[in-house]
């Protein structure tokens, strides 16, 4: 089946470029060394190094390869400033500063490239201790100096100039400088308290932005458009084979970090030699490919779990993987009627969560819980901000109130969506969101089905969906609190859901709050009184289902995370 696919959309294989030189760059002379003080929390946590322990047993790898189809490949960049969608194979070819663990069934935050972290008194300034001994996929080290370029290219002042996504350009507005402060030493210094950054380097937080070699320049088209062609990282496995939209290939890279040999009490290398990941958009095709063997895991649904246990496999669960979320655009003009806060507290009301979660995904699937990306295992969750009960006659009254009774002068209600590489169903959860507002508020809505690179490039850089919702999964989070600055705390920005001073003024002072304790309750606080504002409308978030074939014989897929994961506890048969 592999190989129909394959003939049917090219038949063509592509070799990669040769491996991009690495150019020198000057080090920034060293600044005044912050001085720093222990953060307890589970999102900030500094951590010593791990201490050398005696290597357990030598684990035997597979020299088998595992097939992986996924249903979106986004624009297949392998630079996080320019990628939309690649979770999957970007998180797979870079390593990063913080690392991630499940502990106690819980994801947590533990050393990586960096052996600890820690943040100033005034909260401005997070310094990291680069590790040594770290290698790239060309078997150069990795230095403090490929961390700061890293960090500058993602993150640095000038990044909103050439980046695409909007939570990039919003979080660089922020950062103050990005520096070598010793010689493994590197700070990043903010214009404003940014106690949640590590969740910006993290392996599991909402970007991968990972560690590159350092090159001659911070930004040059051609520079970046090779590194595509031939991506270098520190991740656990290489990239051997590109095809453009029809398949990666991976390599168990021997040398990843992450090992006994460095000091680690575990390895955290790969137990199989290679990976092959096709697009497969389609879920039937997906699932028929598990059942003769030709994939081991691909995204499913529990309409199709017959069908995968009938071939001898199983469905495996990511616990709160993704989120299902209506956002809505332009809110703060006042020519919208989402400018009305009791409109958008209509749209929430409309909506029979419960029908919507039987007749699609089922109890194992969806959960009625969390608000947005704060989900139960999120700092700052309580049951309070769950999903808006359905309440159809309550919804009718505040849309008349806001002065559209049944749906007159409303206007049309475009809701834009698209086939997810994860969640199930996303654009027939849409329409069925569409359907209710129909129904119980008489509002002419029309779902549109697009690319998500187009609809997130539209939602992030222009105001072309003002007045308009997407209707979209995305990545749960541990750390949530970066939305205080990339959705309600920059008052400049285009797909900003508000223009109220009041909100934009807690933002801020939430986002001072450095004691982890009252962080969490000022977390809450906040989180509670946006839910209120209603500009977010979540129907609950999504175990993700994945379709897990006979040959693999162990799997756990980590907790909050949108895409293939904790690939170090897959054993082949």
């Amino acid at each position: 089946m592999i190989a129909k696919i394959l003939t049917m959309l090219l038949g063509l294989a592509l070799v990669l470029a040769v491996a991009c030189g690495r150019a020198a760059e000057p080090t920034a002379a060293p600044a005044a060394e912050p001085t720093t003080a222990p953060v307890e929390s589970a999102t900030s946590q500094p951590t010593a190094t791990p201490q050398m322990a005696a290597p357990p047993a030598e684990v035997e790898v597979n020299p088998g390869k595992v097939t992986v189809m996924i249903g979106n490949f986004g624009n297949e960049r392998f630079d996080q400033v320019f990628n939309y969608g690649g979770d999957d194979y970007g998180r797979l070819t870079h390593a990063f500063l913080i690392a991630s663990d499940v502990k106690d069934e819980k994801l947590v935050q533990i050393p990586g490239v960096a052996t600890s972290w820690a943040i100033s008194d005034d909260g401005r300034t997070w310094s990291f201790i680069i590790r040594e001994g770290v290698k790239f996929h060309d078997g150069t080290e990795l230095t403090a100096e490929d961390v700061v370029w890293s960090l500058r290219h993602s993150l640095g002042p000038g990044v909103g100039e050439y980046a695409i996504r909007g939570e990039t350009i919003t979080e660089a507005k922020i950062v103050d400088r990005i520096e070598q402060t010793g010689p493994d030493q590197v700070s990043v210094t903010t214009k404003a308290p940014f106690p949640s950054f590590p969740q910006a380097v993290f392996e599991s937080g909402p970007s991968w932005r990972g560690v590159f070699p350092k090159r001659a320049t911070q930004h040059n088209v051609d520079e970046e458009l090779a590194y595509d062609n031939n991506p270098i990282g520190a991740g656990p496995m290489s990239l051997t084979n590109h095809v453009p939209a029809q398949v990666m290939s991976f390599e168990r890279f021997d040398d990843y970090y992450y090992q006994p040999q460095n000091g680690f009490p575990e390895d955290k290398r790969v137990n199989f030699q290679s990976l092959d990941m096709f697009l497969v958009p389609e879920e039937a095709t997906r699932v028929a490919a598990l059942r003769s063997g030709e994939a081991d895991i691909v995204p499913a649904s529990l309409q199709t779990k017959e069908q995968v246990e009938a071939g001898g496999g199983r469905l495996v669960f990511g616990q709160e993987g993704t989120y299902v979320m209506g956002r809505q655009f332009g809110c703060w003009k006042p020519q919208f009627p989402c400018s009305d806060k009791r409109v958008r507290q209509a749209l929430q009301f409309a909506l029979d969560k419960e029908l919507m979660r039987d007749k699609l995904y089922g109890p194992e699937v969806m959960q009625i819980k969390g608000w947005g990306d704060v989900t139960p295992s999120t700092i700052g969750y309580s049951p309070e901000l769950d999903p808006y009960p359905y309440d159809p006659a309550k919804a009718r009254q505040l849309l008349a109130d806001a002065g559209y009774p049944g749906g007159k002068g409303f206007g049309k209600l475009v809701v834009n969506t698209w086939s997810s590489r994860s969640t199930p169903f996303l654009p027939e959860s849409a329409q069925l969101a569409a359907d209710f507002w129909k129904r119980e508020l008489s509002i002419d809505v029309e779902v549109r089905v697009g690319d998500e690179v187009t609809l997130k490039q539209a939602s992030d850089l222009s105001e072309e969906i003002h007045g308009q919702i997407i209707w979209r999964d995305n990545e749960t989070r541990l750390d949530a609190s970066g939305k205080l600055v990339t959705q309600y705390g920059d008052p400049n920005l285009l797909n900003r859901m508000h223009n109220d001073p009041e909100l934009f003024a807690l933002a801020a002072e939430t986002s001072a709050v450095l004691d982890p304790v009252q962080r969490e309750k000022a977390l809450n606080a906040f989180y509670r009184r946006a839910w209120e504002e209603a500009h977010i409308i979540n129907p609950g978030y999504i175990n993700i289902p994945w379709g897990v074939g006979p040959r693999i014989a162990t799997w756990e897929p980590y907790p909050l995370a949108i895409y293939i994961s904790g690939l170090r506890t897959i054993t082949l048969k």
